[in-house]
């Protein structure tokens, strides 16, 4: 298992600093620009995608059938793609925070923005929607259920945006986060059930 997440750790030192790289950039427009909502979310929609993007490249240089050789389960394979889905949404959380930091001193507002608690209610959603199918499929065919939850992130954020800037306005919507948060989890954590079931029925590799 270790070895599993060293393995990752490397190839996210490689594969995933542009993907950092243009949360950062988003994050950063979400202080200063317009559309704060939009800037704040999309990170999460698109990291999403990162356990995903390191599948595909397993699949790609045949390491899947090769780790069959090493003490490995299927179910420790996909575990770690978990846990670096999970910890990948811990960093994008604390990104925002800083993001929303920044944003409340330099417009003397609450750190406390609409986007940040969208971003953390909804933030697991993406990969607990297309890790199950990649497990089961493959990448290839994964990156189907990866276009339409960009489609349907981006058909529905224009929709935050026309919320008003008062925070207080948002009561009623923290509250639903703070409900939505827990089942979100749940979610994640069903998602993470079904791949290893699927993956472990999984026949071609």
């Amino acid at each position: 298992m270790k070895g599993l997440l060293l393995k990752d750790w490397y190839m996210l030192l490689k594969y995933g600093k542009s993907y950092l790289l243009v949360c950062i950039i988003f994050f950063a427009v979400s202080i200063f620009g317009n559309g704060n909502t939009f800037f704040m979310i999309y990170p999460f929609v698109l990291i999403g995608a990162l356990s995903v993007t390191l599948i595909s490249y397993d699949e790609r240089s045949g390491w899947i059938g090769y780790g069959n050789t090493f003490p490995y389960t299927r179910k420790q394979f996909v575990s770690v793609k978990y846990i670096y889905a999970f910890g990948m949404f811990v960093l994008m959380m604390l990104l925002a925070f800083f993001a929303q930091l920044i944003r409340g001193v330099v417009y003397n507002m609450g750190i406390i923005d609409i986007g940040l608690l969208l971003g953390g209610a909804v933030g697991l959603i993406p990969p607990s929607i297309m890790l199950p199918i990649v497990f089961s499929f493959g990448s290839e065919k994964g990156r189907i259920a990866y276009i339409a939850v960009i489609i349907i992130a981006c058909a529905c954020l224009p929709l935050f945006n026309m919320m008003p800037e008062n925070y207080t306005v948002y009561t009623n919507i923290t509250i639903a986060c703070l409900i939505v948060f827990p089942m979100t989890l749940l979610i994640f954590a069903l998602s993470w059930f079904i791949s290893i079931k699927c993956f472990e029925g999984r026949e071609e590799l």
